[in-house]
């Protein structure tokens, strides 16, 4: 039980690396953006789940094979003192079998506790319920929460961002918010605002007193690698002013798609196993009837 809960700690920690785009997670897609030009999440996250549970599985696996070897009594079936029948090859074959269902099953398990903890993690998000503090250039940003930033703001390039799964795919826009004269240039501040709004933005408009749900260091990594490219400095604790709580919790919503698609399918692998191994069982007993007759 301890190593199929390592197993799931491992999995809901890496799906919150996934989500909040931090840690080993992070480092993999910055590096996966510099060498390849694009980012592998899902690859990523299999990657780095299957590495630190191989420990939990490799022991449950020693574990499994010592039970076996103590149960040799019951791989060879004796008649008139002869053996008649060897089980060892299929009795083996089903141990294996019983072992990649549990090993399915545990999987279907963290995956399924994985899709919980993402939709209940949304719960925790900032919303615009409270007080609306001002962001003030030069000064400290506030807390994660509704703010305004306040005064004409001029943006740099806006940057278009799209994700989804297959024909559930929705863009977003951001643009960084101009750093002021004189200052050290970092961008600390980025805007989400609506299609409606692009074609203003575009042609050189400016909006005033914004305001929005301030969330900390919140702008997916490939936007940033792109910025990067594009000159820009964003600064090590920038915030980002959403327009939408939805573009908020989205990718949210994306990874609980993606971990109960993922519970579905290995819920589907561990049954149809599970009827395999009903066959064998049932091969198996085909030969042992027969001894257990001629032993009587």
């Amino acid at each position: 039980m301890m190593l199929w809960g390592w197993a799931c700690l491992v999995v809901l920690y890496f799906s919150w690396e996934m989500v909040a785009y931090r840690g080993l997670f992070a480092l993999a897609a910055e590096w996966q953006f510099h060498h390849l030009g694009q980012d592998l999440p899902t690859f990523t996250f299999g990657v780095l789940a299957t590495i630190f549970s191989a420990p939990a599985l490799y022991l449950f696996r020693q574990r499994t094979r010592r039970r076996h070897y103590r149960a040799e009594d019951q791989l060879t079936v004796q008649a008139g003192g002869e053996a008649v029948l060897e089980l060892y090859d299929a009795q083996r074959a089903t141990a294996a079998s019983r072992d990649y269902k549990h090993f399915l099953y545990g999987i279907t398990t963290a995956l399924g506790i994985a899709t919980l903890a993402t939709l209940l993690w949304t719960l925790t998000l900032p919303t615009r319920e409270g007080p609306v503090r001002d962001i003030v250039a030069g000064r400290a940003l506030p807390a994660d929460g509704p703010a305004r930033l306040a005064g004409t703001i001029g943006y740099g390039r806006i940057a278009s961002y799209s994700r989804g799964l297959l024909f559930l795919r929705r863009s977003e826009l951001y643009a960084p918010v101009s750093p002021p004269e004189g200052r050290e240039g970092l961008v600390r501040v980025f805007i989400e605002f609506t299609r409606a709004e692009r074609a203003d933005i575009q042609s050189g408009g400016t909006l005033a007193n914004r305001t929005g749900i301030l969330v900390r260091r919140d702008l997916p990594g490939a936007l940033i690698r792109l910025y990067a490219y594009l000159g820009y400095r964003v600064a090590p604790h920038y915030e980002v002013l959403y327009a939408s709580a939805f573009t908020l919790r989205w990718p949210y919503y994306l990874a609980a798609i993606q971990f109960g698609l993922g519970t579905l399918g290995f819920l589907l692998v561990a049954l149809l196993q599970k009827r395999h191994i009903r066959r064998l069982d049932r091969i198996v007993e085909d030969f042992i009837r027969p001894a257990r007759v001629n032993k009587r």
